[in-house]
């Protein structure tokens, strides 16, 4: 048996739900090559990289992604909690190509055919391959919570797990936050994309309020019954440095948001009191 309950929190608010996966010609593609990666992520731009080196550069790449910019995902908590900026996480794709000679196409990939060895590409085209290494990346699930789609699509709950301009937007609404405000961070069941993910944010905002609102909080809200991830080394952690603005509620599981309220509604095991 399960209950729900209704929690308000503060101005800002973060969500995590469970992620699954990740468009612009800037030059011609080409029509065949012997290596196409999907992809620009660190899986898909160490693979463009060292399929070129490895091979003494005679075997030939194409990278296709479609931003021209790559910027740190696990790196952009460092700019919530004031360490990083988004110029210091941020690297432009060109040195793949003039480095290592890898073909680049900013573009978006609709369809592969296995059969044929092709892919096909969002502003038109196809380019065959020999070999195909799919790396897209990650993306939310927002329908696994109630309203989120609605509220992050608004802006005024930024979900920033894919850094970029909602990173900048997240800390902005951070720095808005009056001190003694409340961020609520939700934990998804697991398995999820980057187990110590969510408590590595909640440790860079709490860093950011002990210095600038010591007033305020972060509180997890984590659907399963211990954090997933180095539980020992985050709970000492936060012991030793933020005992008074980290306050972490295990299985308590966010099922839906009113933004327009700042409210959260939680389902909580029975024998775990919301």
């Amino acid at each position: 048996m399960q209950r729900r309950t209704l929690l308000q929190t503060g101005l800002a608010l973060g969500s995590l739900s469970a992620l699954s996966s990740c468009a612009t010609l800037t030059s011609q593609a080409p029509a065949k090559a012997q290596v196409v990666v999907i992809g620009g992520g660190y899986g898909g731009a160490t693979a463009a990289k060292y399929v070129r080196v490895l091979s003494n550069y005679k075997i030939s790449v194409v990278l296709i992604e479609p931003n021209k910019t790559f910027i740190s995902c696990p790196m952009s908590n460092l700019v919530l909690g004031g360490s990083k900026t988004m110029a210091q996480i941020t690297t432009p794709y060109t040195a793949l190509s003039s480095k290592h000679g890898v073909s680049l196409v900013h573009d978006l990939v609709t369809a592969i055919d296995p059969a044929k060895k092709t892919v096909s590409l969002k502003n038109g085209g196809t380019i065959s391959y020999d070999k195909l290494i799919v790396s897209p990346g990650v993306d939310m699930h927002f329908d696994s919570i109630e309203g989120l789609q609605a509220a992050n699509a608004s802006g005024q709950i930024l979900q920033a797990w894919k850094a970029g301009a909602e990173t900048t937007a997240l800390r902005q609404q951070l720095e808005a936050m009056p001190d003694g405000g409340v961020y609520a961070l939700t934990v998804p069941e697991a398995p999820y994309k980057c187990p110590p993910g969510p408590y590595e944010r909640a440790s860079q905002v709490a860093h950011y309020f002990k210095q600038a609102k010591p007033k305020s909080k972060v509180l997890i809200l984590d659907a399963n019954p211990d954090i997933t991830s180095k539980p020992a080394l985050f709970k000492k952690f936060w012991s030793d440095n933020y005992k008074d603005i980290i306050e972490f509620r295990p299985n308590h599981k966010v099922v839906a948001v009113d933004a327009k309220n700042q409210h959260l509604e939680i389902r909580c095991a029975r024998k775990h009191s919301c």
